[in-house]
């Protein structure tokens, strides 16, 4: 369970997703960024699209979000975006 961090999506109204996760890859302006367990501290801009999270039996949840930021410490990656929703298959 050491390569695991958490990830949470929040909205002004709610919580979309807090999870494990084994790696992200956030959408942003430019194409897009991983983000790996013991990822270095760092804030950035998120743009409109989806937030994809490998869980640990390799399952992917996707998160559909509204522009917004990410900041990564600790091994905590979270999302504050207007709007989020998760995306059911």
């Amino acid at each position: 369970m050491g390569d695991l961090f958490r990830l949470s999506v929040v909205t002004g109204e709610s919580t979309v997703l807090d999870t494990k996760v084994r790696s992200v890859n956030l959408p942003m302006d430019f194409g897009s960024i991983g983000i790996l367990v013991n990822h270095a501290p760092m804030l950035c801009a998120v743009s409109k699209g989806i937030v994809r999270g490998a869980l640990e039996d390799g399952s992917v949840v996707r998160v559909r979000v509204s522009e917004g930021i990410a900041s990564v410490a600790d091994n905590e990656l979270t999302v504050l975006c207007g709007d989020a929703a998760l995306i059911e298959d």
